[in-house]
């Protein structure tokens, strides 16, 4: 019950973050539409179309998920320096959905397995058991101007783009922004991201975010996880 409060809490930063995006920065894609970005420069001058869309990414893999074409193997990991973390383990086929959620905090640890139809798979299920380590949202949308294209490489059984990510590259004017809503000293979020070129779905990530607290305080959370076609 305490990971699904801090969960629904930061869900409620987070929304806000992008919410502030949309409105300082502007809504170029609808929300739901999937990203297809292709092999690019690291020109601020690429079309948008191209650039690095962490919410169409994230929101592509949740109905991969929800909606698979063939069978997935999937390993969504978080860990904290307050010495929490969250793993998922999960197969799932067109058919059906077999996961292990692992949790760690104040020392101890517990484990929960979970085999059900696809189709019964609720929207509770899928955003806080399977994606709540996914950093999609917050972690990445704060990021997405300070993502830079490696180009194409094949990842997990995907033809992928490759994102390098790091917020020393970010518009200052938008990393001020962020540390408002954040109501953060300062942040720092760096790592890589591949991105399935034919869907948009984030199949690959290794993320690194740190913030440091207006009051002293500082916590670094590391995400990482892989969607491999089976």
């Amino acid at each position: 019950m305490r990971q699904s409060h801090e969960l629904l809490m930061r869900w409620a930063a987070v929304g806000v973050i992008g919410a502030a995006l949309a409105m300082n920065f502007g809504c170029k894609r609808g929300g739901t539409a999937e990203a297809n970005p292709t092999r690019t420069d690291s020109s601020t001058s690429r079309p948008e179309s191209e650039k690095f869309s962490p919410t169409s990414a994230s929101l592509c893999l949740q109905r991969m998920i929800k909606n698979p074409s063939a069978p997935l193997h999937l390993s969504f990991a978080e860990s904290s320096s307050d010495s929490k973390s969250t793993s998922i383990e999960a197969d799932v086929t067109p058919a059906t959905i077999a996961y292990t959620r692992r949790e760690t905090s104040a020392g101890q640890t517990s484990a929960s397995t979970k085999k059900l139809q696809t189709a019964q798979l609720s929207e509770m299920e899928l955003d806080f058991d399977i994606m709540g380590p996914v950093p999609w949202h917050g972690e990445l949308v704060a990021a997405q101007d300070a993502a830079r294209s490696e180009g194409a490489e094949n990842m997990n059984g995907y033809d992928t783009t490759k994102y390098a990510i790091d917020t020393a590259n970010e518009p200052a004017a938008q990393k001020a922004t962020f540390d408002s809503l954040m109501a953060a000293r300062d942040y720092k979020i760096a790592g890589t991201a591949w991105i399935a070129s034919d869907s948009g779905c984030l199949v690959k990530y290794a993320i690194d975010f740190e913030k440091d607290e207006k009051d002293g305080n500082a916590k670094k959370t590391h995400f990482e996880g892989n969607v491999t076609r089976k």
